[in-house]
């Protein structure tokens, strides 16, 4: 079964999401992480931007491999979708334990400002870098799959 929305293979769609909230959850967790002050009043929409971000790209991930089932892939192409898979796999890999690491650090935040919230402030920041790098080379995968030969 392909998930569609009005009829439209939902894959790209979602995909969209994914390039959004990663990158905005990271560049808000790297924020936290430089100034912990700002924890208190904009963790939790940080934790709720990396959570959605890891939903998004699981349902991603989960309706691009049924696309990919659900058309003919010619041997030429099929090891441009493969490191596209693969990439897709790594982003959602790496951006569970962002959103984990956000919602921590967000938790954290709010009930002291010691040390470990720092720490774990800074595990996220790092390890949303990790996520958004590899969404990027998931979109560029996606992209260059669907549009190289149009752009040459």
């Amino acid at each position: 079964m392909l998930i569609t929305v009005a009829g439209v293979p939902a894959h790209p769609l979602l995909v969209h999401a994914v390039v959004v909230l990663i990158p905005l959850a990271v560049l808000g967790a790297v924020v936290l992480a430089v100034r912990p002050a700002w924890v208190r009043p904009y963790g939790l929409l940080v934790a709720a931007g990396a959570l959605a971000g890891a939903v998004t790209a699981t349902l991603a991930k989960l309706a691009g491999d049924q696309l990919e089932a659900a058309i003919d892939v010619t041997a030429e192409f099929a090891p441009v979708i493969a490191q596209h898979g693969q990439f897709g796999l790594f982003t959602v890999v790496a951006a569970w334990p962002f959103a984990v690491l956000a919602i921590a650090a967000a938790v954290l935040g709010r009930r002291k400002s010691g040390s470990a919230a720092r720490v774990v402030g800074a595990l996220s920041a790092v390890s949303g870098l990790v996520a958004v790098t590899l969404t990027v080379l998931a979109g560029h995968s996606g992209a260059a799959a669907v549009w190289g030969s149009v752009a040459g």
